[in-house]
């Protein structure tokens, strides 16, 4: 019996004068010769659709004034249509046949507004002291932007020990950068030398801003596996960045230089000596260090462990009908991992952090992209 395939509907809408966000429908992409989407944890996503140079659509579109929000239905299995993306437009580039367009998620719309010159911020909590600060002068600006993106959930990194606030030192400020990359390294900084999964974001729908201290712990009964859903997948072991024997400077309390070196001994018999030097990213996260040598000599260590890991990400091609996007799962939430073909013997729980997806005249064609949580 057949079933119809996959369907991409690309709606787009006006933008609002006051708010610069989106308004009213404006019309439905009917006539795309293809579209293509994707959503990231972290990362600002992107979608596009091609039109032919005479579709009636063309001239509605404004670039950087047009809003699209695209939506998967698949009326074989009954699935609703929803929301996959959600942005604003960028530049066409048009051909004597066709125009291809694109758009970005708001999230990148972070890019183009700037933290202010030489603000400080010491021993400030980094989600609700930091994040939270710069979030709202963003949407506080004349003519922003993000003014119709509400604030959602805001929270504050923990420490190594699950208790402890995480807190920047007392030099830590921020000089003329873009808010995205300041919010994507206060991320980093929730993460360094702990296992959180420190994530912010823009949803896609009922746009909304949130800054997670700890993203992804909820686990799904879906399972990718091969033979079975998956339809391809493209495997890096990580063997290459393996590293179990790292070096870094530390600083002595008098002031003066001294070698850390941490060595992961289990990893070192059976993989051998694999060293490596490395930099001390920040001291945030580390909880209980009685000196500042002691939390250096903690975060050597956590890095070694991480370093003798192996890193393991996939890009799996998954048939829609069995793994709708956003069905029971969410950017971020972890899966277990079936694969078993030929040197490949995968058993274990990934965590999503991207999925892409495109639509065309063969058909509708859908990547997961997965990571391996480190562990603690």
């Amino acid at each position: 019996m057949y079933l119809p395939q996959p369907r991409l509907i690309v709606e787009y809408l006006t933008q609002n004068a006051s708010t610069f966000g989106p308004l009213a429908v404006d019309g439905v992409i009917y006539d795309a010769l293809k579209v293509g989407w994707s959503w990231y944890s972290r990362y600002p996503s992107k979608a596009f659709f091609t039109l032919r140079q005479g579709s009636v659509h063309t001239s509605r579109l404004v670039p950087l004034k047009t809003h699209i929000r695209i939506w998967y239905t698949h009326p074989g299995l009954g699935i609703a249509p929803r929301v996959v993306f959600a942005g604003r437009l960028g530049e066409p580039d048009s051909t004597s046949d066709d125009v291809v367009w694109e758009a970005w998620s708001y999230l990148a719309d972070l890019s183009l507004t700037r933290t202010a010159y030489r603000t400080l911020y010491p021993t400030k909590a980094i989600g609700s002291e930091i994040a939270a600060v710069e979030w709202a002068a963003a949407k506080a600006q004349t003519y922003s932007l993000l003014t119709h993106v509400t604030t959602g959930t805001i929270e504050d990194p923990l420490g190594t020990d699950g208790i402890t606030t995480i807190k920047t030192d007392e030099r830590f400020g921020v000089v003329d950068v873009p808010r995205l990359l300041l919010l994507f390294d206060l991320s980093e900084i929730g993460r360094a030398n702990t296992v959180n999964n420190v994530v912010f974001e823009i949803t896609r729908t009922s746009p909304t801003f949130n800054f997670w201290k700890n993203r992804g712990t909820a686990q799904t009964a879906i399972r990718l596996q091969h033979p079975g859903n998956i339809r391809d997948y493209r495997f890096s072991p990580g063997y290459r960045s393996l590293r179990n024997d790292l070096a870094t400077i530390g600083t002595t309390v008098g002031g003066g230089a001294s070698e850390i070196i941490a060595t992961d001994e289990v990893s070192a018999a059976e993989w051998g000596r694999r060293q490596d030097v490395f930099t001390i990213k920040t001291l945030a996260g580390v909880v209980g260090a009685a000196t500042e040598s002691d939390a250096q000599k903690a975060i050597t260590e956590r890095a070694v462990a991480e370093a003798a890991q192996l890193s393991r990400s996939i890009q799996v091609d998954v048939l829609a009908a069995q793994f709708p996007p956003f069905e029971g799962w969410e950017i971020e939430d972890t899966l277990r991992v079936q694969i078993k073909r030929g040197r490949d013997n995968i058993d274990a729980d990934y965590r999503i952090v991207g999925i892409r997806g495109i639509a065309g005249p063969g058909g509708y064609d859908q990547q997961i992209i997965l990571q391996l949580p480190t562990a603690a």
